[in-house]
């Protein structure tokens, strides 16, 4: 999916072309418009980040669904440790804005990109709300309702979009199931949250490790051991090579799982 980006105001705000119209008709082209936009919020907010939701008057539709990610600087604190780790702080909405543009054009399903821009040092990025979805952890759960053979096809094409996913060059950092939205009755799935998606030609292998037991923990706690196998299997075919077969790998993706899994039951409890 081709996306055309229009620069306003000096690059401090970039309008996928589609949307520059009801942006417009809603007095919002304009970055600073955009980060006073009202807005409910639709996620825990955190010192970092804020995620709203809003509507707009359309041609086509009496309300229009739009989210907002607004980004504010990290702590001086959190930057030098990040820094320290060689993780991206992810305060900057432009990164999500690329990531977003690139699982488009690499036709990686995902929420479409509407606008990003910068306000005094801060940034953010709007989106277009996806309708009819489940997240994937809902449907895979035992009360999701899905038959086995349905339950075999999310797993399946879960495990084709993370493979093709690295295979891109792309690594999520976030990869639960939850993340992936699965557009009904298609059942396609989009991944979201973007913000933290890591570029390289080739994935190190670290970003490899760290997607893959965030799948295989989440993967847990709503499959059976079979279905496991399954979505690795399914993985490894759309890769060329059985990751399983690479003990050490494994091994790592295992530890690191069983590490996330011991950190939710202390939560829990």
């Amino acid at each position: 999916m081709e996306i055309i980006q229009k620069e306003f105001e000096q690059g401090n705000l970039i309008v996928n072309e589609d949307f520059v119209s009801i942006l417009e008709k809603n007095g919002l082209l304009g970055a600073k418009a955009l980060w006073q936009v009202d807005d409910e919020l639709v996620k825990a907010e955190i010192a970092e980040r804020r995620t709203g939701r809003f509507y707009l008057s359309s041609q086509e539709a009496n309300k229009t669904e739009f989210y907002i990610k607004r980004y504010r600087n990290a702590s001086l604190l959190k930057r030098i440790k990040d820094t320290l780790l060689f993780k991206k702080t992810g305060n900057d909405a432009f990164h999500e804005w690329k990531a977003l543009i690139l699982f488009h054009s690499n036709l990686l399903p995902t929420l479409i990109p509407v606008a990003a821009g910068r306000v005094d040092g801060w940034t953010f990025d709007v989106t277009l709300g996806l309708k009819n979805y489940k997240r994937a952890s809902e449907l895979l759960d035992t009360e999701g309702g899905l038959d086995p053979e349905h339950r075999l096809s999310l797993i399946q094409k879960v495990a084709v979009y993370a493979a093709r996913m690295h295979m891109k060059g792309f690594a999520h950092q976030d990869l639960y199931l939850l993340h992936f939205f699965i557009k009904l009755p298609d059942m396609v799935p989009f991944l979201i949250d973007l913000q933290r998606v890591v570029i390289q030609k080739r994935l190190r292998r670290r970003w490899v490790i760290k997607d893959l037991a965030e799948l295989l923990f989440s993967s847990r706690l709503v499959l059976s051991e079979r279905e496991i196998d399954y979505l690795f299997n399914t993985y490894s075919e759309e890769i060329g090579f059985d990751i399983r077969k690479d003990k050490r790998l494994f091994k790592d993706i295992e530890k690191k799982a069983r590490w996330m899994m011991k950190r939710h039951l202390r939560k829990r409890s």
